[in-house]
Order: structure tokens, then C-alpha cells, then sequence
């Protein structure tokens, strides 16, 4: 039984969850991924399922797809979350907030009432030998990672815009985090 990557495993079952699993089999299996890919095979099938997403799907089911992709980098999503979580329950305001974050020199800030939250560098591991993306499509997945961070510290709902991609050849990767209102 052959294996198969764990990237390729959440692609199927993303895509499965707005589509077909024949589609999401077409999609996710189009291009071999090894199990243990090097920088150049990974390069070769984002750009190959980025592709193969934009031809058989929306922007909005894109952003669906790639937003339950994101990866847990071996425990350190709930580090992350943990110790965020950790700063915004000590934290008297949301500017307090942002000022604690920043002594950590996250770059973030509050524009028009929303939090904005920065990386310096390509945080997914998938792109190590990928110089530029022309869409947005594969950064969807440090969407869904940040929408994972942000429910939890903020205990709701949020939607996440993306504004920058170092990818698509910004200094920056930029978010915007949006908490929506409780549901009652």
C-alpha cells in the first residue's frame, strides 16, 4: 500500500468537503507529492494544485479549500495559541494587547477597529523553493492557521483578510483579523 503525504491527505479531504471526492482525488493525486518531498517537488505540486484549484473553483470556495489546509508545525500552532491566549487575558485592552504582542516585535496594529497581524517571512514550509505565487490561492492555508489562533484567543467566530503575501511580492505577509459577533 502506497503512502500518502500528509499535505496531499488534508488537500483530499478539504476539497472533499466542497466538492467531490472524485474532484478532490483528481486534484490532490494529478501530480505525485512523496512522503518525504524535497524543496523542489513541493514547489512543483503547490503550483500544480494551485492551478488545478483556480481552474475548478471560485475565489470564495478557494479560500474554504486552502483555510483547512493549514498545518500544525508538530505542536507549535498550540504553542502559539497558548502563549497568545496568555498575553490577551493579561491584557486591560486591545491595545494593550497589540503593545505586549509588539514587545515580541510581531508588527502588529489596530487600523479602523481591527487587529493586523504581520509576518516578516514566509511562515509555510511548503514554499521554501517557491520565489513568487501569482495568487493568493496556496496563502490561504496561514488564513485558516491564524482563523485557528485567533477563535481561540478571542473565544468567537473571526474571518480573516489577507492583504500582503511576501509570495505575491510584498515585504510582508498582512491580515486582517475581523471578530464577528456571537451567534445567540
Amino acid at each position: 500500500m502506497k503512502l500518502i503525504n500528509n499535505e496531499v491527505k488534508k488537500l483530499i479531504d478539504n476539497i472533499r468537503k466542497n466538492s467531490s471526492s472524485d474532484v478532490a482525488h483528481k486534484i490532490a493525486l494529478g501530480v505525485d507529492l512523496p512522503v518525504n518531498p524535497t524543496p523542489i517537488e513541493k514547489s512543483e505540486w503547490v503550483r500544480y494544485i494551485s492551478t488545478k484549484l483556480e481552474k475548478y473553483f471560485d475565489e470564495k470556495t478557494i479560500k474554504k479549500i486552502r483555510m483547512g489546509c493549514y498545518c500544525t508545525e508538530n505542536g507549535k500552532l498550540e504553542e502559539s495559541k497558548t502563549f497568545i491566549k496568555k498575553i490577551y487575558d493579561n491584557s486591560v485592552s486591545m491595545t494593550d494587547f497589540v503593545n505586549k504582542m509588539n514587545e515580541y516585535q510581531a508588527g502588529w496594529y489596530i487600523k479602523d477597529g481591527n487587529l493586523h497581524t504581520k509576518y516578516y517571512s514566509c511562515p509555510c514550509p511548503m514554499l521554501e523553493a517557491v520565489s513568487s505565487l501569482p495568487t493568493k490561492t496556496w496563502c490561504y492555508c496561514t488564513v485558516g492557521y491564524n482563523k485557528e489562533i485567533f477563535e481561540y484567543v478571542f473565544n468567537c467566530e473571526v474571518d480573516i483578510e489577507l492583504l500582503e503575501s511576501i509570495k505575491m511580492g510584498d515585504n510582508q505577509c498582512l491580515m486582517k483579523i475581523i471578530p464577528l459577533p456571537k451567534k445567540e
